[in-house]
């Protein structure tokens, strides 16, 4: 289907993302090809999290995710939320 991951666009042109801070609220800004990032309101580091839409498609996305949740870049909830998306391929 794919010749190459999708994803690899995001390597080569970033972009950015903005979240919400779970701690504080802030706004928090980082490029799609960081994995991580601080809070400039309080300090916390929030992580990059695989996108629903790269779960629904890959093949991998199953051992994505249990690497992700392995070194602790998504907690398990967010892991399980993920897992349950894979089986809802379109």
């Amino acid at each position: 289907m794919w010749s190459r991951c999708p994803g690899v666009r995001e390597l080569i042109r970033p972009s950015i993302i903005i979240r919400t801070c779970p701690a504080c609220g802030g706004e928090v800004e980082f490029f799609s090809d960081e994995t991580e990032a601080k809070c400039p309101n309080c300090g916390r580091i929030l992580y990059r999290e695989a996108t629903a839409s790269c779960v629904t498609w890959c093949e991998y996305a199953l051992k994505c995710i249990a690497d992700l949740e392995e070194r602790k870049l998504i907690t398990q909830d967010r892991a399980e939320e993920l897992r349950a998306r894979v089986g809802k391929k379109t």
